[in-house]
């Protein structure tokens, strides 16, 4: 097969696999939900405006709903939103559900009841949050939910592309490092989480099976910070010869630990670990070039989670928000391009503002709404293209 004809099948295999998995949820939602735009390129830039339009009668506040607050990135972007929001005006609180869907959903209940300005909120039971965060846009209160709807921003990225990527650097190491024939992936999907996230692990599967590698679907919850080391011991115990994991870096920073406890060496078993979000926890073992993790594909958390902290308050004073806050994901594999990334997440206020003009490599706005428009807010899950 030539090489350009390897990039079509790629290309088309891509395109089933991600239509497949918005098919599936697309199925659930009402008609003109299905019709509402669901791709990057149906958004139009991001217009900021300092005129204050209609503005809700709420307090100014925000609070950022959690599956457990014990997991480094809720963490790392919780205190970035607290960052953002105190230079908006705006009083920041952190709710942990501690891996309870149910009391993630009493939890958001009780913020509607107390009175909230702002909702962030990551997906743990995304059914029953959609009804309650239906709910609370109704009441003019700003949602930006992660990777699903119903929202006025909806924080996304593309998950296959960052599903493939990862997938593929992962082939590349084994093939420099292992015989592919005896290389076994374990591969930690997030499937559970929220079916927007389907479209990663399909990403993958597609490049490790282009690569020929044996793989495992390891499914997680990423909902309780030990998940990872118990995952870790119970699958090493059927499955002693997977020598490479791939998943999100609290996962993967528990399953290091493990192997670490069981007496792995990285100076001499030869053990590839990658994962993804950028956890400060990750960032420092890519560092320290000590460890098994190799890599870790980082969002840009700080200026993120500063940026939702500051969108709250541009809700609240009648300004324009983003319909869309895309995250990139770049891979960190040294001490020196973690050093770079620092640099750049260590000023989110700076990078901010960056975002504002359109010219930010790692945070994208796209579309336009507020307030006064509350009720034409994100109906759909949005993917990249």
């Amino acid at each position: 097969m030539s090489k350009s004809s390897r990039a079509t099948s790629r290309g088309a295999v891509r395109f089933a696999a991600v239509a497949a998995a918005c098919l599936a949820i697309g199925a659930g939602l009402p008609a003109a939900a299905q019709d509402a735009p669901s791709r990057l390129s149906e958004f139009g830039p991001f217009t900021p405006s300092d005129e204050v339009g209609a503005k809700p009668d709420l307090p100014r506040s925000i609070a950022f709903m959690v599956p457990d607050s014990g997991i480094q990135y809720y963490a790392d972007i919780g205190a970035a939103i607290e960052q953002g929001a105190k230079d908006a005006g705006v009083e920041y609180s952190i709710v942990s559900a501690a891996g309870d869907p149910v009391k993630n959903i009493d939890q958001i209940n009780q913020m509607l009841q107390k009175g909230v300005g702002c909702l962030v909120v990551q997906p743990i039971d995304t059914a029953a949050q959609a009804a309650v965060l239906q709910q609370a846009i109704d009441a003019g209160i700003y949602v930006d939910f992660f990777v699903t709807p119903p929202a006025n921003t909806q924080t996304m990225a593309d998950q296959y592309d960052l599903g493939y990527q990862q997938g593929k650097a992962a082939v590349e190491w084994i093939n420099e490092n292992l015989d592919p024939a005896t290389a076994v992936v374990a591969n930690m999907s997030i499937d559970a989480i929220a079916e927007a996230l389907i479209p990663r692990r399909l990403g993958t599967e597609a490049a490790l099976t282009e690569g020929g590698i044996k793989f495992i679907d390891v499914p997680v919850l990423h909902a309780t910070p030990d998940e990872g080391f118990t995952k870790a011991s119970t699958l090493m115990q059927s499955n002693p010869e997977i020598n490479v994991w791939i998943g999100p870096d609290a996962d993967i920073l528990q399953v290091n630990a493990y192997l670490e406890s069981a007496g792995k060496d990285p100076a001499v078993d030869k053990i590839y670990l990658t994962g993804l979000n950028g956890d400060t926890g990750n960032l420092d073992a890519v560092a320290a070039g000590d460890t098994f993790i190799k890599s870790t594909w980082a969002f840009q958390n700080s200026v993120m989670g500063y940026a939702m902290g500051r969108l709250c308050g541009d809700w609240l004073d009648g300004k324009t928000v983003p319909e869309v806050l895309q995250v990139k994901g770049t891979n960190l594999t040294d001490a020196g391009a973690i050093e770079e990334y620092k640099k750049v997440i260590g000023d989110p206020a700076s990078q901010y503002e960056l975002i504002r003009e359109g010219t930010q490599g790692g945070v994208a706005f796209w579309g336009s709404t507020s307030f006064a428009d509350k009720d034409n807010h994100i109906t759909t899950i949005v993917t990249g293209g």
